[in-house]
């Protein structure tokens, strides 16, 4: 069942995000790590009522924070400039991969009633890449960050 997140959801979140790194890790891909994000980052999330989690047999097994009208470095880039949020830290627990989690709180997003979303990825992590894409997701602007190509990418959601 997709829902907000509360802080109650602490330690799967923090057991997924462990895990996570570790996938993340064997596939070299060393995005996230000892200094991001933190327990304190979930907490944050958490505590900011703007979390989403898929839960399955009570336990949280998907995640991710979304952030109204936050802005980043790509601003300039993006085609809508009202109303959007910007969705960070999306992560589904390894053991819980492909079964459609990921899609359905991104599709939770959707109805909050923005009018784009947007968030950032690296174009190594091919999981996410073909996942955004296949969900409507346009990369806007790519940067190259020490070796890695930085994607920014928007989906539309109303003009």
């Amino acid at each position: 069942m997709v829902r907000y997140g509360t802080i109650k959801d602490l330690d799967d979140v923090i057991d997924m995000l462990n895990e996570c790194k570790i996938e993340m890790h064997k596939r070299k891909l060393n995005i996230w790590d000892a200094n991001y994000p933190t327990r304190q980052t979930i907490i944050d999330d958490l505590n900011s009522n703007q979390s989403i989690v898929y839960e399955t047999s009570g336990k949280v097994v998907a995640f991710l924070a979304y952030y109204p009208m936050k802005t980043d470095k790509y601003e300039a880039y993006y085609r809508c400039h009202d109303n959007f949020c910007l969705v960070q830290r999306v992560m589904v627990h390894p053991l819980y991969r492909r079964e459609g989690y990921a899609k359905q709180i991104l599709g939770f997003v959707e109805t909050l009633g923005f009018n784009s979303i947007r968030l950032l990825t690296r174009n190594t992590n091919t999981y996410s890449v073909n996942l955004y894409t296949k969900l409507g997701y346009v990369a806007v602007k790519e940067d190259v960050l020490s070796d890695v190509v930085m994607q920014a990418c928007e989906k539309i959601l109303k003009k």
